[in-house]
């Protein structure tokens, strides 16, 4: 998976937030607040992982046993990207 170019992930004052950059402002209104899962996430993303890499990566750093829960974070939190259009 691609993140499109021009969304930034930014700490500010402990917190995450993704803002759109440039041209892509002007379509793309607001910011993004990510929890530590959602930064994770994110940052996998910025790698250009796919989707079964994140959820294990996931499993591993957050030791989890229920694997399926995971998976459904991650469909969620992927197909809110795409509606977002910030998936490619």
């Amino acid at each position: 998976m691609k993140l499109r170019e021009g969304f930034i992930l930014r700490d500010v004052a402990g917190n995450s937030f993704v803002v759109a950059t440039g041209a892509l402002s002007a379509e793309f209104h607001g910011m993004i607040t990510l929890n530590e899962t959602g930064k994770f996430i994110w940052k996998m993303l910025e790698k250009g992982a796919e989707k079964d890499e994140i959820v294990e990566a996931l499993c591993a750093e957050y030791e989890v046993d229920d694997k399926s829960l995971v998976v459904a974070d991650v469909d969620a939190f992927i197909e809110k990207l795409e509606k977002d259009n910030i998936i490619e």
